[in-house]
C-alpha cells in the first residue's frame, strides 16, 4: 500500500483544520477485492493522538492482479490548538488496511407463509466459502399487525467453522411477488469470531398478505475472507484547494 495523497488545509474561521488521505492498493492476489476495513490515526509533533477513525467499505472493487485507490480520510477535522505550531505540517498519519474477497452463495427461496401461525423454511445446511455454515433459515408469520400487514420473524443461524475471525457475514433477502417483481429488500451483516455462532434476522415491513400471495423470499449469502493487510505512515502537505 502506498499513500497517494495526504493533505491538510489552513485553519478555518473556527480554527478547524481538514485532512484528506488516499492510498493506492496493489492487489497481487488471484481474488477480487470487494470489501476493505481500514483504520487511521493522526498524531501531532509530540506523537500524541489527536484524531482517528475506523471504517468498513463494501463499495470498493479492485480486480485480481490490478490496482485501485481508496479514500481513508475525507475532510475530517482537528482544531489547530492540537498542534503547537497551530498548523498540521508536522503531523503524521498512521494507516492500516485489510482487504477481503467475497464468497457469494445463492441460498434459495422461502415461500411466504399463507396464514398467521404458519412457518416456512429452508431446511438444509449450506457452506459459505468453506469458512462458515448457514444452518437453515426459518420464516414464522405471527398475527398480522393493526394495519393488516404481515408480522414476519426470520432467523438464519450462521456458524464459523474456521479458526479465523470473519469480519463480515451477510444475508440478503428480497421479497418477490407472484409475478417475480421485487417488493422489498433487506441486507443484514454480522461479525463472527472463530468457532462462534450468530443469528441474523432480516426484517420485512409493510408487506400486505394480498400483495405477497404466492410470493417468495429469495435469499443469498456472502462471507468476506481476508486477502492481505497493509500499514503505512505519511506526513501531510498543504492542500491547494
Amino acid at each position: 500500500m502506498k499513500v497517494s495523497k495526504f493533505t491538510h488545509g489552513n485553519p478555518d474561521s473556527d480554527g478547524e483544520i481538514n485532512f484528506e488521505l488516499e492510498a493506492m492498493i496493489e492487489n497481487e492476489s488471484d481474488h477480487d477485492i470487494e470489501f476493505v476495513y481500514y483504520s487511521w490515526l493522526i498524531v501531532n509533533e509530540n506523537e500524541t493522538s489527536v484524531l482517528g477513525g475506523n471504517y468498513e467499505d463494501d463499495s470498493v472493487f479492485i480486480g485480481a492482479k490490478d490496482s485501485g485507490s481508496i479514500s481513508l480520510i475525507s475532510w475530517d477535522r482537528v482544531h489547530k490548538d492540537a498542534f503547537a505550531s497551530g498548523n498540521a505540517s508536522e503531523s503524521t498519519a498512521h494507516a492500516a488496511v485489510t482487504t477481503y474477497r467475497r464468497e457469494f452463495v445463492k441460498v434459495g427461496t422461502i415461500d411466504v407463509p399463507s396464514k398467521p401461525g404458519e412457518m416456512t423454511s429452508i431446511d438444509k445446511k449450506i457452506s459459505l466459502g468453506g469458512a462458515a455454515e448457514l444452518m437453515g433459515i426459518s420464516c414464522l408469520r405471527n398475527k398480522d399487525d393493526d394495519d393488516g400487514n404481515m408480522d414476519l420473524v426470520f432467523a438464519a443461524g450462521v456458524k464459523n467453522t474456521s479458526d479465523d475471525y470473519i469480519s463480515r457475514v451477510q444475508i440478503t433477502m428480497k421479497a418477490m411477488d407472484q409475478r417475480d417483481a421485487q417488493i422489498e429488500e433487506d441486507v443484514r451483516a454480522e461479525t463472527l469470531p472463530p468457532k462462534a455462532i450468530t443469528t441474523i434476522q432480516p426484517y420485512m415491513w409493510g408487506l400486505a398478505p394480498g400483495k405477497m400471495k404466492n410470493g417468495q423470499f429469495v435469499v443469498t449469502a456472502s462471507v468476506f475472507l481476508p486477502i492481505e493487510s497493509y500499514t503505512a505512515e505519511a506526513t501531510p502537505v498543504l492542500s491547494n484547494d
